[in-house]
């Protein structure tokens, strides 16, 4: 499992490097991947779908991304897409595609519904990202506007 760890830290730091983030980031991408693959390995280990465990591991990331993006003041998008890579289904793809030219149909299918799912549920975890983001500002927003300060008080 170490060893997984410290690719998936490689990888993340990796893509860093791929999309020229500043190299300030970069360990950092790599922590946001070895996080988003521990917490995906910890769910299939506590018997969660490869779907859901990427749903979580996803919405994992966009909180720990969220924090760093404010901490260093940058995009979250930085450490979101590094951070992704190591749950993107292409080893599912891949076994997809090998089945296929072994003219291994019904197994084929299952790997191709198997990563259609998890392609789902990493654009749901966007979803759902882009969703809390745009309420949280509408909130803020708010709060901004209407002090809870009472008027009639105010004007005493």
């Amino acid at each position: 499992m170490l060893i997984k760890l410290f690719f998936s830290f490689v990888a993340g730091c990796a893509i860093a490097i791929l999309y020229n983030i500043e190299k300030d980031y970069t360990l950092l991408c790599g922590l946001s991947g070895m996080l988003t693959w521990f917490i995906y390995y910890i769910c299939t280990k506590l018997s969660f779908s490869e779907a859901m465990s990427s749903l979580i591991a996803l919405l994992s990331l966009i909180f720990f991304s969220h924090l760093l993006s404010k901490w260093k003041n940058v995009s979250s998008l930085v450490f979101n897409m590094p951070g992704i890579m190591p749950i993107v289904p292409g080893g599912l793809l891949f076994k997809t595609f090998n089945n296929l030219t072994e003219k291994h149909y019904e197994v084929a299918l299952h790997y191709g519904f198997q990563a259609c799912l998890v392609g789902g549920a990493i654009a749901i975890g966007f979803i759902i990202n882009e969703a809390v983001s745009k309420i949280l500002l509408a909130a803020k927003v708010k709060i901004e506007e209407e002090p809870f300060i009472n008027k009639k008080n105010k004007s005493s």
